[in-house]
């Protein structure tokens, strides 16, 4: 069958009568225009790094890492050495990452430089807005950085009206569930400052099992929308597919927010496939330019919203030019 779509103006209309019965679930590519690497970029700055230290080949000769013939050397590196996952595979992020630096302390310092300058985009200040009105409570993220965090501090104009959780603290998501304190981030791959960063294999693998009982359990009261994750980790699409097995999953829709022409990776539609079975037209992949465009539109159809800090911030900050479509998933 079809992948099930939904049209992204049919979205933004569902959104502003759904808003607060919606979480969200925010990957790397909702980053992007704030300056913060993709997954995809990384994984080619692994491949990168790989072959010089490998080959011994001077940094130079790859250095371009958006021309296709420096790709093709590379991929053919990773393909010749046997012991690395296929091009486009699920565990192909986690994989380099660990072939590259096998020591947590080096992703950790890795992910920091990464993250480091990166500043909230308008996506980011606009759901910090939306969170504000109570238009959105609970974000899911596999990111590391503080962005949405750094969003809500400018917006509320100080820290401690949004509670982020991390790995190392699953105790105080369930609770903030429970007693519905709003808004709340939940961080299921750890905080850039944590000691339990998640990006290896085996790490994915033991996903915080709390933190996934919690998305769980959300996910039989909330729908969801899936912005900027391409889908990689297999936990968290356990997790997803879990959700499916109840009476009522995600009983306010499930929208899956696509960049690019691109299909999604085969495991997301074969997620989005079984979900429409199950739920009919509620589910959908949306096709947007980028998270920040997105969230544009939807500021736009959404009515009582005070957008005077968004407003200046558009005026003050020039827009950054929008991240690369996404590769094909083979």
């Amino acid at each position: 069958p079809d992948l099930p779509t939904v049209g992204p103006d049919d979205f933004a209309r569902r959104f502003a009568l759904r808003a607060e019965k919606l979480m969200w679930f925010l990957g790397s590519g909702a980053s992007a225009a704030a300056g913060i690497p993709t997954a995809d970029d990384m994984i080619w700055e692994f491949k990168q790094r790989l072959y010089v230290s490998q080959r011994g080949a001077a940094p130079s000769s790859v250095a371009d890492l958006s021309n296709p013939l420096v790709r093709g050397l590379l991929q053919g590196h990773i393909d010749a050495s046997g012991k690395l996952p296929a091009f486009a595979a699920p565990d192909e992020y986690a994989a380099l990452f660990e072939a590259v630096w096998s020591a947590e302390r080096d992703r950790q310092t890795y992910i920091d430089s990464k993250i480091k300058g990166g500043k909230p985009s308008y996506g980011h200040l606009a759901l910090a807005t939306l969170l504000r009105a109570g238009m959105a409570r609970l974000v899911w993220t596999t990111n590391f950085d503080p962005l949405v965090a750094d969003a809500c501090a400018k917006l509320y104009g100080g820290t401690g009206h949004l509670t982020t959780a991390t790995p190392d603290s699953p105790d105080l998501a369930k609770n903030t569930l429970e007693s519905e304190r709003w808004p709340l981030e939940i961080k299921l791959h750890g905080d850039f400052r944590s000691r339990r960063l998640k990006n290896t294999a085996d790490e994915l693998r033991h996903q915080d099992e709390r933190l996934r009982r919690s998305f769980v359990g959300c996910g039989h009261r909330y729908g969801l929308i899936v912005a900027g994750y391409s889908g990689r980790d297999d936990s968290i699409l356990d997790a997803f597919e879990e959700v499916l097995q109840s009476d009522s999953p995600f009983p306010t829709g499930l929208f899956w927010l696509h960049r690019g022409e691109d299909p999604p990776l085969r495991r997301v539609s074969a997620f989005l496939k079984h979900a429409a079975q199950k739920m009919g037209g509620e589910v959908g992949l949306v096709q947007v330019e980028n998270f920040d465009e997105m969230l544009r539109d939807l500021i736009r159809n959404s009515s009582g919203l005070d957008t005077a800090a968004l407003d200046a911030f558009v005026g003050q900050r020039p827009r950054r030019t929008a991240a690369p479509s996404p590769q094909a998933n083979k």
